[in-house]
């Protein structure tokens, strides 16, 4: 019977964190606008409302789903009073969009920005600055905060960004005068949601961390061209890494990356640079790249070969080899 109130109580224990948990993510969720439908509603504030009157009445009119989560959120940005007005907000407003909206400001432009796959970190601050979010100062800058993610290192001294490859590539909606904070904050939001806890245990499973998962599959995006072959490169760098003789992984997408960040004389593959995987074992400090989901994918679960070498024809299509005499061979036939 004592048995049984124990396993009832860890039971109720792990249930209760499984929904608070779900509840943190959807309130999450909320504060963000992440992947809510549209809707318009007018909110009318008779007079000046604290936090808990206008959570009310933006709960009723549909705009936000967690009154509890906005009053709570109002009280760390020391929001608490709201001038009296009509105020016409959309549902796919944040909390700081709908502060801002309160504020008295009118006719904001919002901004659609499109990040594909594989830009590098520097190339999406362009994208945001180019469109007119932000500066490229204040991203920089940005990128040295803290946003919560534990599975996120320190950045170290060979790394270019602490969040390169975290930078989820998607289709974004901000306004103009939207802070560079919000930008990234809504960006690795957005990749912690689609790195899902199936995926984080797949990566698990092959013994490979989160970052180490991401900096392979931003080699990945780089390398492949074609999605159905990204498991079989993958398993590749695997195998490389595993290996006691082929610990380099002499992919030239990170020799690529090093030139574009460095500024070095001398043959292509003389860089001397932690990125050039020629030169130096393993993986390289960070994600050259922010990879797609496909990318990611892949690199969580590899397709299970013993190829340790691989190249590319002119069809952009991948020919794998289990040994160095073979691989010649290979390119041989081809002409590469």
């Amino acid at each position: 019977m004592k048995k049984k109130k124990i396993l009832l109580f860890f039971a109720c224990v792990i249930a209760s964190s499984a929904v608070l948990s779900a509840l943190i993510m959807f309130a999450a969720n909320d504060a963000l606008a992440l992947n809510k439908s549209y809707k318009e509603a007018t909110v009318v504030l008779s007079e000046e409302s604290n936090a808990g009157t206008l959570a009310k009445k933006l709960y009723g009119g549909g705009i936000i789903d967690f009154p509890i989560a906005f009053r709570l959120y109002s009280s760390l940005r020391h929001k608490d009073k709201f001038p009296a007005g009509e105020y016409v907000l959309t549902r796919d407003m944040s909390y700081d969009d709908i502060y801002i909206a309160l504020s008295g400001k009118k006719e904001r432009e919002q901004i659609k920005v499109t990040i594909p796959e594989g830009k590098t970190t520097d190339e999406i601050i362009e994208l945001f600055v180019s469109a007119g979010i932000g500066t490229r100062d204040g991203f920089v800058s940005a990128l040295g905060d803290d946003y919560g993610y534990d599975y996120i290192p320190n950045k170290t001294a060979a790394r270019t960004y602490r969040y390169d490859g975290y930078l989820f590539p998607d289709t974004y909606f901000f306004y103009s005068d939207a802070s560079e904070r919000d930008v990234i904050a809504k960006m690795l939001f957005c990749f912690d949601k689609k790195f899902t806890p199936s995926l984080r245990a797949l990566a698990e499973k092959n013994k490979i961390s989160v970052d180490d998962c991401v900096t392979l599959a931003s080699i990945i995006q780089r390398e492949a061209y074609y999605v159905a072959e990204m498991r079989a490169l993958s398993s590749v760098i695997f195998n490389r890494l595993k290996s006691r003789t082929l610990r380099r992984l002499e992919c030239d997408s990170t020799v690529a990356y090093a030139w574009q960040m460095g500024d070095f004389e001398g043959a292509f593959l003389s860089a001397d640079s932690p990125y050039n995987t020629y030169k130096y074992e393993g993986l390289p400090p960070g994600a050259i790249c922010s990879p797609g989901l496909s990318a990611l994918e892949a690199a969580a679960d590899p397709k299970k070969t013993d190829y340790y070498y691989f190249f590319s024809k002119n069809d952009k299509t991948f020919v794998f080899s289990k040994t160095y005499a073979e691989h010649i061979a290979q390119r041989r036939k081809y002409g590469v």
